[in-house]
């Protein structure tokens, strides 16, 4: 039986319409389901966690990376093993992990779902402090961080609400140190930016991590220096959409099995569109982790 979890309102969009197509697919090709829709921030990975293991082998989301990212760290907190198959469809704003599926419309995700098609995926796993995070897409450090909690604030802007911020904090253009081990080695250095990712895409289809494979074992990481100028990184954030901006000298692109960010002064990253929790912060993967519809 499949549990579909639905964000009703997701990002900017209003999914309900979109919902209730599903259903009537699922209706029509005789898949049994129970259907709970999201109230509030939290919800649906609260909800995965204490759930009863027996009744899903399988949860269908519909909604943006956050409502991905929360029921993966739902499952993964679990302590009994619990490891349903997910089938994601696109029901936010930037669908980074559907863009890398290349299932941007949400019937045509449907497809490996009606048909059981399976593969296995890497999670990445965050350890700070106190705590333990779960993510298949991307952790950002500084820049990206300061404009994506400005932009939440922007929310009434709509989707223009990130280029507002992105103008404000590259006229700002705070370069912050970082200590850095990547595979154990030792770096340090100013920098504008750091982005780390599982996926190809962030935000609306830019390829910021344009190497970057779901089931490699390896998280993608690039690092932005400080030697670029406010000019130089409005032309290098215009070409992470196709990704040539790993080819600029301001720009390290690195492939790893782990990494540990120790800046100058703590501070949150961004999870998955959600910035939270403080630095230090230790990245690590779980190879082929995560059974998704494929």
């Amino acid at each position: 039986m499949f549990l579909f979890i639905i964000n009703p309102i997701s990002g900017v969009k209003d999914n309900t319409s979109i919902a209730q197509n599903i259903i009537n697919i699922l209706n029509d090709s005789n898949i049994k389901f129970d259907v709970i829709y999201t109230s509030k921030s939290g919800y649906a990975k609260n909800y995965v966690f204490s759930l009863d293991k027996t009744l899903y082998h399988s949860i269908i989301i519909l909604g943006g990376d956050g409502t991905i990212n929360e029921v993966i760290n739902g499952i993964l907190s679990r302590k009994d093993n619990y490891l349903p198959k997910l089938g994601f469809l696109p029901g936010g704003t930037g669908n980074s992990v559907l863009h890398d599926l290349k299932y941007l419309d949400p019937i045509s995700a449907l497809q490996p779902i009606l048909n059981n098609k399976v593969k296995p995926i890497d999670v990445m796993v965050f350890q700070f402090e106190n705590l333990i995070e779960y993510s298949i897409n991307i952790l950002g450090w500084g820049l990206v961080s300061d404009i994506a909690l400005f932009a939440e604030k922007l929310r009434f802007l709509g989707s223009s609400r990130y280029d507002f911020a992105s103008l404000y904090y590259i006229l700002k253009l705070q370069a912050r140190e970082c200590t850095i081990f990547i595979d154990g080695k030792k770096y340090y250095d100013k920098y504008l930016f750091i982005l780390i990712h599982n996926t190809i895409h962030t935000g609306k289809g830019m390829k910021a991590a344009p190497h970057a494979q779901l089931d490699d074992g390896l998280i993608d990481i690039v690092l932005v220096n400080n030697e670029a100028n406010r000019i130089q990184l409005i032309g290098l954030l215009s070409k992470l959409y196709d990704g040539s901006h790993i080819k600029s000298k301001y720009v390290q692109y690195v492939k790893a099995k782990t990494i540990k960010l120790i800046p100058a002064s703590d501070e949150a990253v961004n999870i998955d569109g959600d910035v939270k929790y403080s630095t230090p912060v230790k990245i690590s993967v779980l190879q082929k982790k995560l059974p998704i519809f494929y």
